[in-house]
């Protein structure tokens, strides 16, 4: 079985182990926990640079309680193949291998196909996408011994969310935790979506109404609004958030802050939330 390699060490998060282990477990330390690590069922993290989004993981997954296995749901950026793409290969990071359950994403994906969701093994998919891989070294500093079943959604409507989340609800246990990958609202000329101004204002007050979505279990007018903005995780939200309803999960803002407020610069500024679901 081939090794799924790191395609954004270096450019994302640091490419040397000591480096890589020491930033994170900096992050993964920081002050100001406020929700009980014990309760933590699921959440949403963002994907970006650790430059950017590092300190905001890092409070999310030092929440996140010792579990066997984590269903990552992730972003698929290439658009390439099915809807919903799953791996079955092994991940590789700086810090090592990690495992994939495959006979738990074999199970999934003969369900997914069952419910007729557009679902296959797809490592071409995989092989350069970002908003999986970035997580895993919190995962290998924060675990124990773990595996994932990674999954990257595209293009699912609304009914094809739900289906999802059905099947997925089927396999969230007390040793199965999910993790929906994503980033809130792309603002500026660079992505194409300037529907306000003074985004050093109005980003947050933007994303906050999405966010309130989540944090009501609302999967579809989170669905809807996400919709008319650029949130990039929208499906992995939308599918965790139904997931929520179905599991009777409640879901808490750990923090939210944008590349604006690192950066000081807003013309174009990306939107980050941490949600823990108990």
């Amino acid at each position: 079985m081939d090794i799924r390699k790191p395609v954004v060490a270096g450019q994302f998060y640091p490419d040397d182990k000591t480096e890589l282990e020491r930033q994170v477990r900096n992050f993964l330390l920081a002050k100001g926990r406020e929700i009980k690590k014990e309760n933590a069922k699921a959440a949403v993290v963002p994907h970006a640079g650790y430059n950017f989004s590092g300190k905001l993981a890092g409070k999310v997954f030092s929440i996140i309680p010792h579990k066997k296995d984590f269903i990552l749901l992730g972003v698929n950026h290439s658009g390439i193949g099915a809807k919903a793409c799953l791996s079955i290969e092994d991940f590789e990071t700086p810090l090592g291998i990690v495992k994939n359950n495959r006979a738990l994403g074999e199970k999934i994906l003969a369900k997914l196909k069952k419910e007729k969701i557009d679902a296959e093994i797809n490592e071409q998919a995989h092989a350069l996408e970002h908003s999986l891989e970035v997580q895993l070294p919190f995962l290998q500093a924060s675990q124990n011994k773990f595996e994932i079943v990674p999954i990257i959604l595209n293009g699912l409507e609304y009914e094809e969310c739900i289906k999802t989340a059905k099947v997925l609800s089927e396999f969230v246990s007390e040793n199965v935790f999910v993790l929906a990958s994503s980033d809130f609202t792309h603002y500026g000329p660079a992505y194409g979506f300037v529907p306000f101004y003074q985004p050093e204002k109005n980003l947050k007050k933007y994303d906050v109404e999405i966010i309130m979505e989540i944090l009501k279990n609302d999967s579809k007018g989170f669905y809807d609004m996400a919709k008319k903005s650029t949130v990039c995780g929208i499906y992995a939200i939308a599918v965790l958030s139904e997931i929520a309803k179905i599991k009777k999960f409640k879901a808490k803002l750990v923090d939210y802050y944008t590349s604006g407020d690192v950066l000081k610069e807003w013309s174009n500024a990306v939107g980050y939330a941490g949600i823990v679901f108990e």
